[in-house]
C-alpha cells in the first residue's frame, strides 16, 4: 500500500493481528503506526488493548491504558473500557484495577455489567459477582443468558443454594431457562449441592434442556459421579451422548472414567482402562484428572508396568506435569502389590517434598502387609508435616496391634491422649 496507508488500514492490520492471537505483531504494528505519526482511534485502541491482554505484556497494556485516559476515548467508547476490564483480568488477574475501570466509566451497558461479573466469578471472587449482579438489577438493567449464567457459577462456588433457587425462578419467568448455557450452570449449581440429595433437581434440569451439547452432558455425568451412588447411572448417560454424535471432551472422559472406577470393587476395574484407549484414539486431549483415574485404575487392577507406562506418558507425550495426587498413585499402585521398598524408592525420587498424601497412601500399604518399620517412617514423615494428625496415630497403633506388638500400641495411645 506504500505511503497510501491511512488510519484505517493501520487499525484493520492491528486488529486483524490482535484477533489472530498475535499480540506482538499487533503491538509492533501499532507503534510503528505511532511512529509515524498516525494518532489512533477508538478501534485501534481496543484492539491493542486486546493484544495486550496476554501475561506478557500487561506491562504495555499498563501503558497504553495511561494513553488512553488522556485521549478521551475512554469515556466516549464502552469498548475501550470492556476491552481495558479484560487486560487486567486476564493478563494478571488484577481484578482491583479492572473493577476501578468500571467505576470510572461514565457509561456502562448489559455487556459491561456482565463482563464485570464474570470475570469476578471466574477468578475466585463469586461474593463480589454477587453483590455487582444485585447492583446491576438496581440500576435498572435486565440479565441475559450469559449474566445468569455467571452468577449462578458464584451461587455454587459460595454454596448459596437458596439464592440459586431464587435465580432460578427469574431464569424460568424471563424464559431463559432452556437455554443451554443457563442449563449447564443449574444443572451444575443442583450436582454440587448433591450431598443434600439434589441431584434429581440436576437431572430435571437437564430432562428440560430442548437441545443438549457437550458441556450440558459433562454437567449432568459428572453430577451423578459427585454424587457418589450413581456410577451406573452415569456411565449410561455417557454412552447416551456418544450415541447421539457428541464428541466427548476431556472433562467427561474423566468424569466417566472416575465412574468407572467406582466399579473397580465389582470387578470392572479394568474398563476405565479401556475407555481410556478409546479416548486417546479419538484425538480427545487427557488432563491432570483424567491421568488420576487412570492411574488408580491400573492400582486397582494390579498392572504395575501399565501405570508406569501412562505415569511416564504424562509430561513425554502429553505435556502433563504430574502432581502429588499422581505421585499418591503411583505409591499406591506398587504398595498394593506388596513392593514397600520399591514405593519408598519412588518416593525418595520425587522433584520436591512428598506431602502427608503420599505418605498416608504408603502408611496404608504397610498396615495392609504388615511392614512396621516402614510404617513408622511413614507416620513420622506425616506428623512432622501435620503433628496434630491423630488418623497417623491410629493408622500405626493398628499396625502394631496387628503384629502383636502390644506395648508399642499402648505407648502409642499414650501418646494420643496427650495431643486430644
Amino acid at each position: 500500500m506504500g505511503n497510501r496507508r491511512d488510519l484505517i488500514s493501520w487499525s484493520a492490520m492491528v486488529s486483524c493481528f490482535a484477533n489472530n492471537s498475535m499480540e506482538l505483531q499487533a503491538i509492533s504494528t501499532f507503534l510503528d503506526m505511532l511512529e509515524l505519526g498516525f494518532y489512533p482511534n477508538e478501534y485501534c485502541f481496543t484492539a491493542v488493548i486486546r493484544a495486550s491482554s496476554n501475561a506478557k505484556y500487561s506491562w504495555i497494556g499498563e501503558i497504553i491504558y495511561r494513553s488512553v485516559l488522556k485521549t478521551g476515548y475512554f469515556e466516549v467508547d464502552v469498548c475501550v473500557g470492556c476491552e481495558l476490564i479484560d487486560m487486567f483480568a486476564k493478563s494478571s488477574g488484577d481484578l482491583g484495577s479492572a473493577h476501578k475501570v468500571f467505576e470510572k466509566m461514565p457509561e456502562r451497558n448489559l455487556v459491561t455489567w456482565t463482563l464485570m461479573i464474570t470475570r469476578f466469578a471466574q477468578l475466585g471472587c463469586a461474593r463480589d459477582a454477587i453483590n455487582l449482579f444485585l447492583d446491576m438489577e438496581l440500576s435498572g438493567y435486565a440479565p441475559d443468558r450469559f449474566t445468569y449464567s455467571s452468577v449462578l457459577s458464584a451461587c455454587t462456588e459460595l454454596g448459596l443454594l437458596a439464592l440459586g433457587k431464587q435465580l432460578h425462578s427469574q431464569v424460568i419467568r424471563f424464559g431463559l431457562a432452556l437455554d443451554v448455557f443457563v442449563g449447564c450452570s443449574l444443572v451444575n449449581m443442583y450436582a454440587e449441592c448433591t450431598a443434600y440429595g439434589l441431584v434429581n433437581d440436576s437431572r430435571k434440569t437437564f430432562d428440560q434442556m430442548p437441545a443438549h451439547n457437550v458441556m450440558s452432558w459433562t454437567a449432568i455425568i459428572t453430577a451423578y459421579v459427585q454424587s457418589g451412588e450413581c456410577d451406573k447411572e452415569a456411565i449410561e448417560l455417557f454412552f447416551r451422548m456418544i450415541s447421539g454424535q457428541i464428541q466427548p471432551n476431556q472433562f467427561s472422559f474423566s468424569s466417566v472414567l472416575k465412574a468407572y472406577i467406582g466399579f473397580a470393587k465389582h470387578g470392572f476395574a479394568a474398563r476405565p482402562l479401556e475407555m481410556f484407549r478409546k479416548m486417546l484414539e479419538t484425538g480427545t486431549k487427557p488432563n491432570e484428572i483424567t491421568f488420576v483415574a487412570v492411574l488408580s485404575a491400573c492400582s486397582h487392577v494390579g498392572v504395575i508396568s501399565e501405570g508406569r507406562k501412562h505415569f511416564n506418558s504424562m509430561y513425554e507425550v502429553h505435556g502433563i506435569v504430574p502432581r502429588m495426587e499422581h505421585y499418591a498413585c503411583m505409591v499406591d499402585s506398587l504398595g498394593r502389590s506388596g513392593l514397600l521398598v520399591e514405593a519408598m524408592e519412588f518416593i525418595n525420587s520425587l522433584p520436591f517434598m512428598a506431602d502427608a498424601l503420599v505418605w498416608r497412601t504408603l502408611l496404608g500399604a504397610c498396615r495392609v502387609h504388615g511392614n512396621t518399620e516402614l510404617g513408622k517412617h511413614a507416620v513420622e514423615m506425616i506428623l512432622e508435616q501435620e503433628p496434630d494428625d491423630l488418623v497417623a496415630y491410629i493408622l500405626l497403633s493398628n499396625l502394631h496391634a496387628s503384629a502383636g506388638q502390644w506395648r508399642d500400641v499402648a505407648k502409642i495411645r499414650r501418646s494420643m491422649k496427650s495431643k486430644i
